[in-house]
């Protein structure tokens, strides 16, 4: 214990401090009913590994719907999706430690000697850095410490000879390839037999890489070199974590989600704890506990610090701009943040994880699943449920540290909505929407690393393990690493953190566990109290959090634009010619009300945004040009990050409408006599927008203008996103738009009804002639205002002018 840093406990030990006396309250529920729900579990693992091992195995994941295996490349390319498979019976390793976990040891000696016999890793597949080490590695590295275990046990495996170790090694020296750059950030793809920069490897172009992906590596690399006594892995994933240390935002420490690997510039500067960045965090409070190095607390308690200062707005989450952290820059949440109140348990910060989990619970009780992302106001953004962990990951933290029953009906109602809801014949289905229940083709193999070994562990008691669970830390797989690692190697002398010290008030838990009397000072329903407080969250008419601090606002019930808004209160807002604003007309208002308040932040913060950058997504405009419209429908469209820049084309982009054939263009285009020299409609799902580009380029095809797939979506009730690529899009220069289903609709319409539908792809409307100007200039500045404010549709021009 260096420095006179009082090295931390895991959390087995915190939990043993946090409220004993409600231990005995876990029979709320009833023992009968808890035994009954873990069997349940149990029946639902079986049912999904069973068939996964019945009907994929030896492919990498089980595709649920068709009944058979995922194998990379004979089914249609998902873009990043996947970069996780590898041919190399990715659900079976990923699961190992979870059959042990389960009590499955037969089944866990069987796999074991599948892994070893069948599965190869010299594959000529370009697969994900950071997917392949927490799964794969982490998958291996969790198998056997779980075989020695057992081996040493003296019954079981007595034929095992570390082979899962072996090819746990075999796969680190296939990843450090991705580690050659200059910076050491590692690239984002890597090939398993080439390499990075081979000609053969078909990677090594990329420039940047999430932070996520760049430090999350050193649990797996650490556990690797301190089992193999090879120190290469963890200097390696040690040196990834000191340049971002390094490249964080000094005067707030802050990090951005994306990184250049090269020269460690700022990609993408939104900082949050949700998708990019996620496990980063987590890791560096992890390898604290599992390594006991002080360097990697003192980092994540920087980071922390920083966190609970502008990104926390209890009970939400919020991405905001690292170097102007009092801008919220997004205002959707997306659901990988659900692990953080976990993460927050382990550093015993119990107060914002039970109000943060709450209004998860809450959201996921609206929607019966977690949606991929929600809004401020908690509607869906990302419709999609990939049968994600996290949400079960922090119940289960959460009930662990506070012993309280309640946390076994959250688990309960996620066993029911599994069955109810994502279970079919050949497994679970992934739900491709929310709203609807449609299922889509996947069940990931971290549905069964994570999901039942959360579940298992919230309804089992800790003597009938097999194990001593208490005795490992989890990775951001699930994957169990002995806690007796921190003995084989003294920490790095040459890994110094320098900032400055001093403790605050809110940093009362930097170094050391609390007592139950710190956090529940004698009120054993404390917990109780923070949930209730944030139980009306979703009820019609209650106040929605603000996406500034401290104010607290019904934007999002009333949808009025933000003019409108400020002219109810008795405010004009002029604009001056220095593109300054003058505020005028309150004069007359009594008092100012929390809206005022936020009215008055909003100007503010307008004024003060960084030169250059402007938060959210800027809309684009399809306009329909050609008769009997000559201009009068626009509809409001969402960019791409890739294809033509629309906003360097001063004119815009025109081209005549043609349906694509298929019309999801997953699959090579039919019709490309039809489709050349147009402008491409083509239906969202099934493949990655990027696919349906290339294809449709490919085809001839002008530009292309994608259609949600969800029916009756539209501008005015949802949130603009950006279309992303998969990771090398540097080929796709055609222009590219996003319509929600209403506003496509209206196209289809158009093109069912007259034979030639010419259309503008540009950053505002064009003017058509003398006798429209007044109309279309009314109808301009209208788009200009949505654009400013991220919103709405322009419509045809309003009769006055």
């Amino acid at each position: 214990m260096g420095g006179g840093l009082a090295r931390g406990p895991p959390l087995a030990v915190l939990a043993a401090l946090l409220w004993a006396p409600l231990a005995a309250g876990a029979a709320a529920l009833g023992a009968a009913e808890k035994s009954r729900l873990r069997d349940q579990v149990v029946e639902m693992f079986d049912h999904a590994y069973g068939s996964y091992m019945k009907h994929a195995y030896p492919a990498d994941e089980l595709m649920p719907l068709s009944c058979r295996g995922r194998v990379r490349g004979m089914e249609p390319s998902r873009g990043d999706v996947d970069d996780a498979l590898g041919k190399f019976s990715l659900t079976l390793i990923d699961t190992l430690d979870t059959l042990v976990v389960l009590n499955k040891l037969d089944e866990f000696e069987d796999a074991v000697r599948k892994v070893v016999l069948d599965v190869r890793l010299d594959n000529d597949v370009v697969v994900s850095v950071f997917e392949t080490n927490i799964r794969v590695l982490g998958g291996l590295l969790g198998g056997h410490v779980m075989a020695d275990m057992l081996k040493a046990q003296g019954v079981r495996l007595q034929w095992y000879k570390d082979e899962l170790l072996h090819l746990a090694r075999d796969l680190g020296y296939r990843l450090l390839p991705a580690f050659n750059t200059t910076s050491g950030l590692p690239y984002p793809r890597v090939n398993l037999k080439y390499g990075v920069l081979s000609p053969n490897s078909r990677t090594g172009t990329e420039l940047d890489t999430c932070t996520a992906c760049a430090g999350t590596m050193i649990l797996e690399f650490a556990a690797l070199s301190r089992l193999t006594q090879e120190t290469v892995f963890e200097d390696t994933a040690r040196r990834a974590l000191d340049v971002l240390w390094e490249k964080r935002q000094k005067g707030n420490n802050l990090v951005g989600t994306v990184i250049n690997i090269h020269n460690g510039d700022w990609v993408r500067r939104d900082s949050g704890v949700g998708a990019g960045i996620d496990s980063y965090y987590e890791y560096l409070m992890k390898a604290y506990i599992l390594l006991g190095d002080d360097t990697y607390l003192e980092r994540f308690n920087a980071h922390y610090v920083a966190i609970m200062k502008y990104i926390s707005q209890p009970p939400l989450l919020l991405n905001v701009h690292m170097h102007n952290p009092t801008v919220s820059i997004r205002s959707w949440m997306d659901s990988l943040l659900a692990f953080f109140p976990g993460l927050q348990v382990l550093r015993g910060d119990l107060k914002p994880a039970i109000e943060t989990h709450e209004m998860l619970y809450q959201v996921t009780k609206q929607h019966k699943f977690l949606p991929e992302a929600f809004t401020s106001d908690f509607a869906v953004y990302w419709a999609q449920h990939p049968l994600r962990p996290e949400f079960a990951e922090s119940t289960y933290f959460l009930y662990k540290a506070t012993r309280d029953p309640y946390y076994l009906q959250v688990g309960k109602s996620i066993v029911e909505s599994l069955n109810e809801y994502a279970r079919v014949a050949c497994g679970f289905a992934a739900v491709q929407d929310v709203r609807t229940g449609r299922h889509e083709d996947r069940m990931d193999s971290f549905f069964l690393a994570e999901m039942f070994k959360y579940l298992y562990l919230l309804f089992t008691e800790k003597r009938d393990l097999p194990l001593d669970i208490d005795d490992y830390i989890f990775t951001t797989e699930a994957h169990l690493l002995p806690l007796s690692l921190s003995t084989a190697r003294p920490p790095c002398p040459r890994n110094v953190t320098m900032f400055r010290r001093g403790l605050g008030e809110e940093e009362i838990f930097t170094r050391s566990c609390p007592s139950a009397q710190t956090l529940f000072p004698n009120n054993p329903t404390f917990t109780r109290t923070i949930r209730d407080a944030h139980k009306q969250l979703l009820q019609p008419g209650a106040e929605r959090m603000a996406l500034f601090r401290g104010i607290e606002f019904p934007l999002h019930d009333t949808r009025m634009e933000t003019l409108e808004i400020l002219k109810s209160l008795g405010l004009t807002l002029l604009p001056l010619g220095d593109r300054s604003v003058q505020l005028t007309g309150i004069q007359h208002k009594q008092e100012a009300s929390p809206l005022g308040l936020f009215s008055l932040k909003f100007i503010t913060e307008l004024v003060d945004l960084p030169a250059g950058e402007q938060p959210g997504i800027s809309p684009l405009a399809v306009q329909v040009i050609s008769p009997p419209f000559f201009g009068r429908v626009v509809l409001t469209a969402g960019p791409a990050q890739f294809g033509m820049d629309l906003t360097k084309q001063e004119h815009g982009v025109k081209g005549s409408l043609v349906l694509s054939e298929p019309y999801q263009a997953c699959a090579a285009i039919s019709n490309r006599k039809e489709v050349q020299g147009k402008m491409a409609l083509a239906q969202r799902g099934e493949c990655m927008f990027a696919t349906k580009a290339r294809n449709l380029q490919e085809a001839g095809a002008s530009g292309v203008i994608f259609i949600d797939n969800a029916e009756g979506s539209c501008s005015e009730e949802m949130v603009l996103f950006q279309m992303v690529g998969d990771g090398s899009t540097a080929d796709i220069v055609i222009p590219l738009v996003f319509l929600f289903q209403k506003e496509g609709q209206v196209l289809l319409d158009a093109l069912s009804q007259h034979r030639n539908v010419d259309v503008l792809l540009a950053t505002k409307p064009m003017f058509l002639g003398e006798e429209k100007t007044d109309q279309l200039l009314s109808a301009s500045q209208l788009h200009q205002t949505a654009t400013e404010t991220h919103t709405r549709m322009v419509t045809s021009a309003p009769d006055q002018a």
